[in-house]
């Protein structure tokens, strides 16, 4: 059976996370900023500051480099090429000397350390134009980005998120999306204090292709704050019945 409600409403989204309906799949993003402070607003993601959503003007390759000579693993990094299609390739790590990948970036939302069993010894940073795109922190094994962009061809419906800081800490979240071809504009905020902060869309909001989402943190009452971000979809292909 094809009709995309009979599977939510009899199966739950379990069906489609095994791949039993067509065109349908399931896309989850977790960010992290370990240290927000009091001035301005910082997208919720490993490298801290904003990110620097520019050096995706023009597709780029990707750079992969680490702070320590024990890495020597691969990076397996995963976006869109310049048609906004999803792309993914792997990298070698070769600790402290800076690796060059061959495929063109629009957008990178995930990397992934690979060394079999070792975790990463080093801080592992992605850049694109020498901007960094993402940092996988020691032992961590990936980047943390609060980021995502929907492929073209396809369209993504927001089922939850949450967001959370640290005892004794307080933040404004911001949920911000940019249609293909306009700008950001915030479209959820919420205060959290040391506490988590969950929200589950009764009607899921539908995302376009080619749409950006950010989550950024602001007005932190005291610098270091830690902030982390959670929020899953469904994206649907839209030639599927």
């Amino acid at each position: 059976m094809s009709d995309w409600g009979h599977y939510i409403y009899k199966d739950g989204y379990f069906t489609i996370a095994q791949g039993k309906v067509a065109g349908r799949s399931l896309a989850h993003v977790t960010g992290y900023n370990p240290d927000v402070d009091i001035a301005g607003s910082e997208t919720v993601w490993s490298t801290g500051g904003l990110y620097p959503w520019s050096v995706w003007d023009t597709p780029r390759t990707l750079t992969v480099v680490s702070t320590s000579a024990l890495d020597q693993g691969s990076v397996i990094v995963s976006g869109l090429d310049a048609n906004f299609l999803p792309i993914t390739e792997e990298i070698n790590c070769v600790g402290l000397t800076p690796t060059v990948g061959l495929l063109l970036f629009k957008r990178l939302f995930t990397s992934v350390y690979k060394n079999g069993p070792t975790n990463n010894a080093g801080v592992v940073t992605v850049t694109a134009n020498g901007n960094t795109v993402g940092t996988i922190a020691v032992g961590v094994g990936q980047t943390l980005n609060g980021i995502y962009t929907v492929p073209a061809g396809y369209t993504a419906y927001m089922l939850a998120g949450d967001f959370s800081t640290h005892k004794g800490k307080d933040v404004q979240i911001q949920f911000s999306i940019r249609p293909f071809g306009q700008s950001f504009r915030i479209v959820h905020i919420a205060e959290a204090f040391e506490a988590t902060y969950r929200y589950d869309y009764t009607v899921p909001v539908k995302l376009t292709e080619k749409t950006d989402l950010e989550i950024r943190a602001s007005l932190a009452e005291t610098n270091n704050t830690r902030v982390s971000t959670n929020f899953s979809m469904i994206l649907v292909e839209n030639n599927a019945v």
